[in-house]
């Protein structure tokens, strides 16, 4: 007598043996990247930063594209064997970001050309004017 239910194949295949990568920074790593870019002297750690080349970013405008937004960013590409991990993180003002594209061993000097200069003057009196407009008041270090 045969049965009407199949049995499915048990054995393992190549796929079941390999974990997912994710393909995307979670938010742990978001956390550890942010924490590991340079400070704004004078300015509060957890709203705003510098990124990896210098720029002023805050932490309320990530990805979106205007000058003081940016974009967590894989400092080894993916398609070119990089995962998305804190170590392999960067943030990057979104502008450079698009520029970099999947390019990987370029310095500071390289990326800077591709950065937004409009808020690298903003002054401090213009910071606050944001932070209170982004946040509903100011904080200082300290304060």
């Amino acid at each position: 007598m045969t049965s009407n239910s199949s049995t499915p194949n048990t054995s393992p295949t190549e796929s079941d043996n390999k974990q997912e990568k994710p393909r995307f920074f979670d938010a742990e790593a978001k956390s550890l990247c942010w924490a590991k870019a340079d400070l704004l002297i004078g300015r509060h750690p957890d709203r705003w930063r510098r990124d990896a080349v210098g720029n002023i970013i805050c932490k309320r405008f990530d990805n979106c594209e205007a000058c003081l937004c940016y974009k967590y960013d894989q400092i080894l590409p993916l398609s070119k064997g990089g995962e998305f991990t804190a170590e392999n993180c960067q943030i990057l003002q979104s502008r450079v970001y698009r520029y970099k594209s999947d390019e990987d061993n370029l310095d500071k000097s390289q990326l800077k050309r591709f950065s937004s200069d409009d808020a690298n003057v903003l002054t401090d009196r213009e910071l606050d004017t944001i932070e209170v407009a982004v946040y509903g008041d100011v904080i200082r270090p300290g304060n």
